[in-house]
């Protein structure tokens, strides 16, 4: 029986795509670097979906690329040797929430924003936030362990995952974590399942753990003179404030931002480095006294505090705004690892590094 009929035993017609430019969306991510060349797209709706789908490529030696919001820039949901790309877009139910748990189970396909919102109708909170939070879906988050730019408070997803249902690559469904805070029953296969980015399965179910809402933010930007006074600047108020979000970005991107952007740069003072440091709004008079510290110890040059939602919004997204300011660039963006102390001297070898 040919390999299309098989699958047709199996999947709706509607399921399976071979149409040029669904190929085309769904066989790359953000990062634009490889072309695209799956050999067709399918589209799950069930756990039982999934499991006949990797028998089926088991059986007929097809690879399988999973794809989600594909909001991704390392290329990891590229398709370019005819593989098959498996969507999650059609598993995108919210199934359960348990109020006494406060806890949210979840199909992989659901954006990140939408889990957001749900909770905050439910006086909740989840903390992932990040830019393509509006088109990323949750499995990939949790594929990728995302952090976002809360997560000198939060922590990266990982903390916030109770329960994993997966597929594994021979077909066969495991539940990790099953809801449990505390569980210490053998080898924590769910958080090795976090990350692996699909390469060990496929997450059919999320069980995520809500918080309670922080209060309202007070947003802070300076204006930093190099790297070495930043590093000064994130002792000074991580050993003070709780702080949600501490985040560096250069004078070029700001650059770029504003290319694409009507709102104007809040600071005269200009340098090469900018930070924006989110607090809650009960620490705003501890946190301006820090910036007249700052100041006077010469870390900042220049400073500008949001004074209404719409202020911190607007200075969020001089940060936010950059993937999208530089998708016409390439190559254009990275993401690497340092650990905090040593981001100066990183830093400083980079950029020699690319300037030669």
């Amino acid at each position: 029986m040919p390999k299309i009929e098989q699958l047709k035993k199996i999947l709706k017609v509607e399921q399976i795509s071979k149409d040029s430019h669904v190929l085309k969306t769904y066989g790359k991510d953000w990062l634009e670097l490889y072309k695209p060349f799956p050999s067709m797209v399918l589209f799950p709706e069930s756990r039982q979906n999934v499991e006949d789908i990797i028998k089926w490529a088991t059986d007929c030696n097809f690879s399988l690329v999973p794809s989600g919001g594909r909001t991704g820039l390392s290329g990891a949901a590229a398709a370019q040797d005819k593989e098959v790309v498996v969507s999650f877009d059609r598993m995108n139910k919210i199934l359960e929430f348990n109020e006494i748990e406060q806890s949210l189970t979840v199909q992989p396909g659901v954006i990140t924003k939408s889990i957001q919102n749900w909770a905050e109708e439910k006086s909740l909170y989840f903390p992932l936030s990040f830019a393509s939070e509006g088109s990323s879906q949750i499995g990939g988050n949790i594929s990728t362990n995302a952090g976002g730019v809360h997560v000198i408070r939060y922590g990266s997803l990982r903390k916030w995952v109770l329960g994993l249902e997966v597929v594994t690559g021979t077909g066969h469904t495991l539940s990790l974590g099953r809801g449990l805070i505390k569980n210490t029953a053998g080898y924590d296969l769910m958080n090795l399942f976090i990350g692996s980015e699909g390469t060990l399965g496929l997450i059919t179910e999320i069980t995520l753990q809500l918080t309670k809402k922080p209060e309202p933010p007070c947003v802070f930007l300076f204006s930093v003179p190099d790297l070495r006074a930043l590093m000064n600047l994130y002792h000074l108020f991580k050993s003070k404030l709780p702080l949600s979000a501490f985040e560096m970005f250069t004078a070029l991107a700001v650059e770029h931002v504003q290319k694409n952007s009507s709102i104007s740069f809040p600071l005269k003072e200009k340098s090469s480095y900018y930070v924006l440091i989110e607090t809650d709004q009960s620490s705003q008079e501890e946190a301006l006294s820090l910036f007249e510290s700052a100041l006077e110890k010469e870390y900042v040059l220049d400073g500008v505090i949001s004074e209404s939602s719409r202020q911190a919004e607007e200075l969020w997204s001089f940060r936010e705004n950059i993937s999208e300011a530089l998708s016409p660039h390439f190559p254009y963006k990275n993401d690497v690892s340092v650990r905090i102390s040593f981001l100066p001297d990183f830093l400083s070898e980079m950029n020699n590094t690319l300037n030669k």
